[in-house]
């Protein structure tokens, strides 16, 4: 297994501990009816698991699996998915903990504009390993 893909991998699984570990934590304060800041909290466990843990499962298993380049490195240079990676995770914290510490809504936005230059940085990195079936040939091409 590539190491990036690893990474974002291992990354992913640490969010899914933390997710479902905050997860267990509201539905058991609420079960013992203690006054706990749902909605804060709902919106970094929301964060922590679809975007954490989702997302950035999806693209470590997608830079495994796509296509190998024929020539040069086989999965591309590896600046744009250690970038998408470290955009990623800070895009998590910024999105997540912004409502949860009460930071202004810029820190929210920042966050969401990291995890979307993540994916734009994944993209560049896997779009050119996007071929046709069975042809070995790019999609689109003559």
């Amino acid at each position: 297994m590539p190491p990036f893909s690893s990474r974002l991998q291992r990354t992913a699984l640490c969010y899914l501990i933390l997710g479902l570990a905050l997860g267990a934590l509201l539905l058991a304060v609420k079960g013992l009816g203690w006054p706990f800041p749902y909605g804060r909290l709902m919106l970094l466990h929301a964060e922590l698991l679809l975007v954490g843990w989702l997302l950035q499962f999806t693209m470590g298993v997608a830079h495994w699996m796509l296509p190998k380049h024929a020539s040069g490195p086989e999965r591309g240079p590896d600046a744009p998915i250690a970038a998408a990676w470290l955009l990623l995770n800070v895009g998590v914290w910024l999105a997540g903990l912004g409502p949860v510490l009460g930071w202004p809504a810029a820190v929210v936005g920042a966050g969401r504009g990291a995890e979307a230059a993540a994916v734009l940085a994944f993209v560049v990195n896997a779009a050119p390993r996007i071929k046709a079936f069975g042809t070995g040939r790019e999609a689109g091409s003559p």
